[in-house]
């Protein structure tokens, strides 16, 4: 394995805790790239080995290169990594990355992480083909970490832990947990006609009536 023991027991956590996000390359390499750049932020280790800039956003080249190249290796040694070395990840912020990568769609991760100015600073070498682009720590600036604490402000541990995300045909629906019991099989099949509404944007916040009717926030 390229990737490190780090990387390997962050991404042991998201395929525990988010396994379909885990399933996507691209959702994997941006709960790996709020990660670190939260971590750096807060004053934190951080880890920005071998990060690349692409056309769909930074990149952690030996994770992408293990996770394309050594599948079943690589599953079984991020699951091993996360079970033997928990304590390497941060709960809090993995589980902020984590929701995040999972209330939007891969291109709306891309073009999130587009904002950055860690990727916008070799935004033109990117466009023109250029390979390999090496996206550097020290790009990540004061606007970038703005940008986090929006949106960890935004979405916060407890508010995380409150509700549950459902994702449908590209849309990500926000719903209370305690709405969960009041869903019908009529109310679950609303989210199938949402999700095809072009006008919605992710994600779609979503409460549930005492009688079962669904009503976007």
């Amino acid at each position: 394995m390229n990737s490190s023991l780090r990387k390997r027991a962050l991404c042991g956590w998201l395929k525990q805790n988010h396994a379909e996000d885990f399933c996507s390359a691209l959702k994997l390499q941006k709960f790996l790239f709020f990660y670190e750049a939260l971590a750096k932020i807060e004053n934190d280790t951080s880890e920005f080995r071998s990060l690349k800039g692409y056309i769909n956003g930074p990149v952690f080249s030996d994770v992408y290169g293990d996770y394309t190249y050594e599948k079943n290796d690589f599953v079984y040694e991020v699951e091993k990594a996360y079970t033997k070395y928990p304590q390497l990840v941060n709960e809090e912020r993995a589980k902020f990355a984590g929701f995040l990568v999972s209330i939007l769609n891969e291109d709306e991760l891309s073009k999130l992480t587009h904002e950055f100015n860690i990727w916008k600073s070799k935004e033109s070498e990117i466009k023109r083909g250029v390979r390999n682009v090496s996206l550097r720590e020290e790009d990540l600036n004061e606007e970038d970490a703005e940008l986090l604490r929006f949106l960890k402000n935004m979405y916060p541990s407890e508010y995380i832990d409150s509700v549950r995300v459902i994702n449908i045909s590209g849309k990500s629906f926000i719903i209370n947990k305690n709405d969960i019991p009041k869903l019908t099989e009529d109310a679950k099949s609303v989210f199938i006609s949402l999700a095809n509404e072009e006008s919605l944007e992710n994600p779609v916040y979503v409460t549930v009536t005492d009688d079962g009717v669904v009503l976007v926030d």
